[in-house]
């Protein structure tokens, strides 16, 4: 007959070890002996480290699958981004476009700035005004058309083109233009806008002395009004006076 191993032995906290024959559970032993046999007391394993390492894996175990708790915290602080054409709204950037073009409408501009503007040549030698360095190289007192011969020897000589001289007088004549009706269509923006907002006020300085008039009126009749009432109270108040 096989030795019946006791609970302890089955868990795997003690070692088995061999009964004499009469602890030896036999076959017909039931299984409610057997859950009874019980080891010597110098076999028995100190269990209180087992479960107290038991009860700390499970608790590392709930605290592995414990969900985090979600903490509010404050927001970081933004940091300063660089500002992207592309990131301001299309109406903004309208009304940007707006006010710099009305700035630059009603901005003085010098010669200079015009001919820059419109990208004109800057060189001298490349530009109508070529012909009055010329022109003043020359004496004053020679007549205009000795004048205007000479200057086109000097240029022919120089190998300066006078299709070029002019194409450039032609451009810088345009830009010129450009900027005189850009002015005077600006002048008259300026002047119908203000007109109308004269005409605005002077309607609503109208209104206003209609107000005070209306409201002199009603002044005018409410003193009345209280006036007469008080003297006709003061009237039967001295008819009923005792008199002294």
């Amino acid at each position: 007959m096989v030795p019946k191993k006791s609970l302890f032995e089955r868990m795997g906290l003690i070692e088995p070890s061999h009964k004499e024959e009469n602890d030896v559970v036999t076959e017909e032993t039931t299984v409610e002996d057997a859950t009874l046999i019980v080891p010597d007391p110098e076999h028995v394993p100190d269990l209180t480290k087992i479960t107290e390492k038991m009860t700390l894996e499970t608790t590392d175990t709930l605290d592995a699958v414990k969900p985090v708790e979600k903490t509010e915290v404050d927001p970081p602080a933004k940091s300063v981004e660089r500002l992207n054409v592309e990131d301001i709204p299309k109406n903004i950037s309208d009304k940007l476009d707006l006010i710099i073009g009305a700035y630059e409408k009603n901005k003085m501009l010098t010669i200079d700035e015009i001919y820059r503007n419109a990208h004109l040549e800057s060189e001298v030698k490349k530009t109508i005004f070529m012909t009055d360095v010329y022109l003043k190289a020359i004496p004053e007192n020679l007549p205009i058309d000795i004048k205007r011969e000479t200057v086109l020897n000097i240029m022919n000589v120089s190998s300066i083109s006078l299709d070029d001289l002019l194409n450039d007088a032609y451009k810088r004549i345009d830009s010129l233009n450009t900027v005189l009706e850009e002015t005077v269509s600006t002048t008259q923006d300026v002047f119908s806008r203000n007109e109308a907002t004269i005409r605005e006020l002077e309607k609503r300085i109208e209104d206003l002395r209609e107000i005070n008039k209306n409201r002199k009126k009603f002044q005018e009749d409410q003193n009345t009004m209280i006036e007469y009432e008080i003297q006709k109270i003061i009237n039967l108040v001295e008819f009923v006076k005792p008199k002294k």
